[in-house]
């Protein structure tokens, strides 16, 4: 209470510099408004969710204002991107851009960091990316000791597992100029990060990244799959380039580009592109999976062996199928407009955001737009993998960018709207909804010990238990908005926008 009222002291003596003492009346408001945010600090510090108890907490670290990665938990490392507006680094600056941490599994300790600077002319016409500071929305890829993500400033990078711990390993090897550095002559450490290459994907593939870069990257076999961002200009109206690829493999050692989609997406895109690429195999055959910006699934060969000096392949299509029905584009034969920010519409076609589940030869993928767009319809498709052809769709789900969750014979999704969906995984049986009392876009429902867990826009989380007939556990408030959480080694990993906490499961 001292800081506080020491704090209310300060701002009397300049009012009273300025203009006089200060009322009475406003010294008790200020009184009121640090209390209130002193014990909303303290608060969020130290309060969990009520599905866990106190000592269930094993750790607890500060990541940045908004967040939004799913974190990867590796041989020891928590792996997770943040954005920069909580920075320490004895050199590097804050720019609004990203950090990419390595944490310690057991006790959330700092191992190494990379300060990734943001893209200044991002918001410049006619780039739009961003501007809401949201930091790396990309969730690593590791094979070994590389690590692969999607930067906030429209790069994939390969960085070294274990950092600098190891020496600086090229070819790239200019990291200080690299993080924007206050001190010129800063040397680097075993707490810096370590990249191997960069692809810079604005600069080769003349692909514009909108909103935000925010897809992962998969490894399968040589290479490395990403999603390229390409969107829409600053007006919203038109794509910067249609033509530019929405799906790229890179050469995983040395980031050379090897194969690109044909598919011209950007031509019938609707507003960008973020849905993340799935590897598969299915009746002996591998596939890549990639939803696009244009509503349609699809599926493509792995790109064959190739060696520098080699121009880009195009990426073989097997096959593609739209998950927007016919009604959803077109009305007496005329196009259906897509839903806009500043024209919010529940009609109309959407996109494919979320990632593609697989599960016993079959594809589960639902279609959305960005929340900013409002809540509209969507629908859930179920997808035979090894043709493409629809199993079953339902129309309950609205539009939705989160993933489904597969257990028992049961898919589970939320959608924007606000509402949990149980479904007959083979059937495409409703057996039930719940109103989740806000959206749902920023976490995937996960399964964890026969429960439901999912977390809204408004910061509740919710915990079902799993089973065809509707059973709430519990409904906790979260201190900022939940991120999918992940389980592994016995842990609960349950990030939200500004931290993220390690619980024994329950």
């Amino acid at each position: 209470m001292t800081l506080i009222a020491n704090a209310i002291r300060r701002i009397q003596c300049k009012h009273e510099a300025r203009r006089g003492a200060l009322p009475a009346e406003a010294s008790v408001l200020l009184l009121i408004a640090f209390v209130g945010l002193a014990h909303g600090a303290a608060s969020e510090e130290s309060a969990l969710p009520d599905a866990f108890a106190s000592e269930d907490l094993l750790w607890k670290v500060r990541l940045g204002t908004h967040q939004y990665t799913v974190p990867r938990i590796d041989r020891g490392l928590v792996f997770i991107g943040t954005n920069d507006m909580e920075l320490k680094h004895p050199s590097a600056r804050r720019t609004g851009g990203g950090i990419l941490m390595a944490l310690d599994a057991g006790s959330g300790e700092m191992i190494w960091q990379m300060p990734i600077p943001r893209y200044m002319k991002g918001t410049q016409a006619p780039l739009h990316f961003n501007q809401w500071k949201c930091g790396v929305c990309s969730r690593p890829a590791i094979d070994g000791d590389r690590l692969y993500i999607v930067s906030p400033r429209g790069e994939i990078l390969c960085l070294d597992r274990k950092g600098q711990a190891d020496g600086n390993n090229g070819p790239f090897l200019s990291e200080t100029e690299y993080m924007v550095m206050r001190d010129p002559a800063y040397k680097l450490t075993a707490a810096d990060g370590d990249i191997i290459w960069r692809f810079d994907i604005i600069e080769e593939l003349k692909a514009y990244p909108h909103d935000v870069c925010g897809n992962s990257p998969i490894v399968h076999g040589d290479y490395v799959y990403a999603c390229s961002s390409n969107g829409q200009d600053d007006k919203h109206k038109d794509i910067i380039n249609p033509k530019a690829p929405s799906l790229m493999a890179l050469d995983k050692l040395t980031g050379r580009l090897a194969a690109v989609d044909g598919e011209l997406i950007g031509e019938r895109m609707f507003h960008g592109n973020w849905s993340s690429p799935v590897a598969t195999e299915v009746g002996g055959r591998a596939m890549i999976l990639f939803g696009g910006g244009d509503g349609v699934m699809y599926a493509f060969e792995p790109v064959g062996a190739s060696k520098a000096g080699d121009k880009p392949k195009t990426l073989k299509r097997i096959w593609k199928h739209d998950c927007n029905p016919p009604e959803y584009r077109y009305r007496d034969g005329k196009k259906i407009p897509y839903a806009k920010w500043r024209n919010k519409s529940s009609d109309g076609p959407s996109e494919v955001i979320s990632t593609p589940v697989v599960h016993k030869g079959r594809i589960y993928v639902s279609i959305g737009q960005s929340p900013v767009h409002g809540p509209g319809r969507g629908m859930l498709s179920c997808l035979d993998a090894a043709t493409g052809r629809e199993v079953w769709t339902s129309r309950k789900v609205d539009r939705s960018i989160v993933d489904v969750a597969i257990d028992d014979g049961l898919a589970y999704i939320a959608d924007f709207t606000g509402r949990l969906h149980c479904f007959n995984a083979d059937t495409g049986e409703h057996y039930w909804q719940h109103e989740l009392e806000g959206g749902v876009w920023c976490a995937s429902p996960v399964i964890v010990n026969g429960k439901v867990y999912v977390s809204t826009e408004k910061s509740a989380l919710w915990v079902l238990k799993v089973g065809r007939e509707k059973e709430v556990l519990s409904r906790s408030r979260l201190r900022s908005v939940g991120i999918t959480p992940v389980v592994q080694d016995g842990v609960f990993y349950l990030p939200t926008q500004k931290r993220l906490f390690a619980l024994k499961i329950r």
